[in-house]
C-alpha cells in the first residue's frame, strides 16, 4: 500500500509539473529556439555572430532552414562585433546592440538582466557574447529563464553536430564582468 501511495503521489506531482510547464510555455509567446538550433549550423570558425542572427531569423520564420547568406557574406572574419548588425533591418527585424560599455566592477548587471527579462517576456530571444576560451568569445541565443532565475542559451559551433546548451548564463556574465547583447524588434510592430 505504501508503494502504491508513493507511486500515485509521484505520478500526480509529475503530471502537475508537466501541465504547469505547458501552460507557461503557451503564455510566454512563441516557444523555444531549440528546434531551430537543431537544424542550424555554423559554417565557418569565426561566423558565430551572423550564425546567431540567422538563428533568430529562422526561429521567427523570416528565413528558410537552408538560409546561410549572412555567414557566407561574413566568411571567416575575425574582427566583427555586434556593431556590424546594430540598427540593421534584416527580413523585417531591426537588430540593436546594447550594453557596449566597459566590463568591470561598475558594469550595470541589474539593467542587463532587466533588459533580458523584458525581451523574454515579450517573446523575443537575446543574442549574447560569452567567453569560450582564452581571449575567445562565442555567441549564444538566450531562450528562457530557469526557475532559479538564471538563463538557458543555445548555440552551434563550427564543425560540430551538437547543439551547445548553457544553463548558467548569469554566472558566466559575472565571471567576465559583463557583456553586450544584440536584441531585435519587428519593424512592422513599431509602425502605427
Amino acid at each position: 500500500m505504501k508503494r502504491f501511495t508513493f507511486l500515485l503521489i509521484t505520478i500526480l506531482c509529475f503530471s502537475q509539473t508537466g501541465y504547469s510547464q505547458k501552460k507557461a510555455t503557451r503564455r510566454s509567446g512563441n516557444g523555444s529556439i531549440r528546434e531551430a538550433a537543431l537544424k542550424h549550423s555554423q559554417i565557418s570558425p569565426n561566423s558565430c555572430i551572423p550564425m546567431s542572427v540567422e538563428l533568430i531569423l529562422k526561429f521567427n520564420k523570416k528565413a528558410a532552414a537552408d538560409y546561410y547568406q549572412l555567414q557566407r557574406n561574413w566568411n571567416n572574419r575575425a574582427d566583427g562585433t555586434f556593431k556590424n548588425f546594430d540598427k540593421k533591418v534584416i527580413a523585417g527585424l531591426r537588430f540593436g546592440q546594447q550594453f557596449a560599455v566597459p566590463r568591470g566592477d561598475q558594469f550595470p548587471y541589474e539593467r542587463l538582466f532587466s533588459t533580458i527579462d523584458h525581451e523574454l517576456a515579450a517573446g523575443r530571444k537575446v543574442i549574447i557574447s560569452l567567453p569560450s576560451g582564452y581571449l575567445m568569445w562565442h555567441m549564444y541565443v538566450i531562450d528562457s529563464k530557469t526557475s532559479k532565475g538564471d538563463y538557458v542559451a543555445f548555440s552551434r559551433a563550427f564543425d560540430s553536430t551538437e547543439v551547445l546548451v548553457l544553463n548558467d548564463v548569469k554566472s558566466r556574465i559575472f565571471g567576465c564582468k559583463g557583456t553586450d547583447i544584440l536584441t531585435y524588434q519587428s519593424v512592422t510592430s513599431n509602425k502605427k
